[in-house]
């Protein structure tokens, strides 16, 4: 019986070491990701903002008015989250052995 017992510890801790690697890779590649395009949207939210310097006081004034910087940070975080779901589920379905 002791047997037994050892050899089913020894498959759970082989599954759980496999499982916990997998997670852990699924979550460095996904904050790997996530971080590059947060950068990379960042910058471009920002060279956008700045697109908007050059503009007339009064255009300007209207643009504030309509909130389109919220609007652009809406849009690029909006973007940031689809990246990151997207690359948790991609990275989940690659490295799965089957």
């Amino acid at each position: 019986m002791p047997i037994f017992i050892a050899a089913l510890m020894g498959a759970f801790l082989r599954m759980m070491a496999s499982f916990v690697g997998r997670v852990l890779l699924n979550l460095g590649v996904a904050v790997i990701t996530y971080k590059g395009m947060e950068t990379g949207l960042e910058q471009l939210k920002q060279q956008a903002l700045s697109a908007f310097g050059g503009l007339p006081p009064d255009l300007m004034a209207l643009l504030t008015y309509m909130k389109v910087g919220v609007a652009i940070s809406i849009i690029t975080s909006a973007l940031l989250a689809r990246v990151f779901i997207n690359g948790m589920n991609g990275v989940a379905k690659r490295f799965v052995k089957k």
